[in-house]
């Protein structure tokens, strides 16, 4: 007869070899918990609250820092920036240009100056654009 893997060959130890089965099965689910346990801890069924929860506490962080012009220049792509400023310069041009010159030409001028140099300004800032962008190709590489 066998039990468990155990050949009882005689009747007298019965006992004997029945304990060490339900020992051996004992020590066999204890193995498998203490594995289980192991799985789990390296699995980390935590890991995604962890994760939401560093994601809130960042975006509560980023939300109370106060909003800083210079930071917001710096993230505008440079050829926006040239649009900007190049519209910036074409408004002053515009705006003072008829007070040096009486005629009514001057805010014709103006106008015609304000898109050029907002083309312009683009212009530059897309070529500064696409100079960043090979330089930072060339680096990965």
């Amino acid at each position: 007869m066998r039990l468990n893997g155990f050949y009882n060959l005689n009747e007298g130890s019965w006992n004997r070899v029945w304990r060490v089965g339900m020992s051996s099965r004992n020590d066999e689910v204890e193995r498998l918990k203490r594995i289980r346990d192991q799985q789990l801890q390296a699995r980390d069924p935590l890991k995604k609250q962890r994760k939401l929860q560093h994601n809130i506490s960042r975006r509560y962080r980023s939300s109370r820092e106060p909003f800083s012009f210079r930071k917001f220049w710096t993230d505008v792509d440079q050829k926006w920036r040239g649009l900007i400023l190049g519209g910036f310069l074409g408004v002053v041009i515009l705006v003072t240009l008829p007070t040096f010159i009486e005629s009514d030409m001057a805010v014709l001028i103006g106008a015609a100056v304000f898109v050029f140099l907002m083309v312009m300004g683009f212009m530059i800032g897309q070529a500064a654009d696409a100079r960043d962008e090979l330089e930072d190709l060339v680096k990965k590489r």
